[in-house]
């Protein structure tokens, strides 16, 4: 049987995983806090990372990645791919 798996893409500012699949992952409101508290509601890197590690996923890549918001304003950001095996049932 073949094996199958489930993949995060999990976006990287100032050492914190601001996005998962597209999730924001702060416990603010984006369009209601200062960039600040924003980024300080997001989990350190390496909390999430020991946090999913428990829970199965594996981190199996990383890469960096220029994000544009509109003509003048730009920022690096880092990916982490994670992936976890998930249980088939043959029927």
């Amino acid at each position: 049987m073949a094996k199958a798996f489930k993949y995060r893409v999990c976006q990287v500012q100032m050492a914190r995983v601001t996005f998962v699949n597209g999730h924001w992952q702060g416990l603010q409101v984006p369009e209601n806090s200062d960039p600040a508290q924003l980024y300080n509601s997001c989990p350190m890197v390496w909390e999430y990372l020991e946090s999913a590690g428990k829970d199965g996923w594996e981190l199996v890549a990383t890469t960096e990645q220029a994000v544009r918001y509109g003509p003048e304003m730009s920022n690096m950001v880092s990916l982490l791919f994670l992936k976890k095996e998930v249980a088939q049932y043959s029927n």
